[in-house]
């Protein structure tokens, strides 16, 4: 007999995981709430506000639009993998504000080859992190510019998605 909540504990997530690796960050203040579709942790988001003055978050939409990245802290029940987690539409999320040669992050939302002292930059499209030698043609308009500066290999360590550890030159 099917049960919807075994169907539930079985299924495996394919969400973003990350780290923050600052010491400290900053933080937007009483964060933002998700507006327009659910989106990765570790991933970059814009802000703006709703119709009652409310602070929102929405997916990155253009790569020269300012950016933050989103880093809420997630909540396990039931061994839950942390590939499980997302922010849902109406949730309050923690958005960190990225400051040049000081926020460091881990991400699986990323593609390309990792190797340090490659660049990144997001794309809204496919909402990872591209990893290039810095040629790609958005890299040059894009508002928030990357550094990679690790790829991180210790899948206990890495929530068993394999990462990529990005360091902001340009935010």
């Amino acid at each position: 007999m099917a049960s919807r909540i075994l169907k539930a504990l079985q299924e495996v997530g394919t969400h973003a995981v990350g780290n923050l690796n600052s010491l400290k960050v900053k933080t937007v203040a009483n964060g933002a709430l998700i507006e327009g579709a659910d989106v990765d942790n570790f991933t970059l988001v814009e802000l703006g506000f709703n119709a009652d003055g409310e602070r929102v978050a929405k997916q990155l939409s253009a790569v020269d639009k300012k950016a933050y990245l989103i880093a809420a802290p997630e909540t396990r029940y039931l061994g839950e993998a942390m590939a499980d987690f997302y922010n849902a539409v109406g949730d309050r999320a923690r958005i960190v504000i990225l400051e040049e040669a000081y926020t460091r992050f881990d991400t699986s939302a990323f593609t390309g080859t990792p190797e340090n002292g490659k660049f990144a930059h997001f794309d809204p499209v496919t909402k990872k992190f591209l990893i290039h030698d810095g040629a790609h043609a958005d890299y040059a308009t894009a508002s928030a510019k990357f550094l990679v500066v690790s790829n991180e290999d210790d899948m206990e360590y890495t929530l068993g998605a394999p990462m990529v550890r990005l360091e902001v030159i340009e935010a």
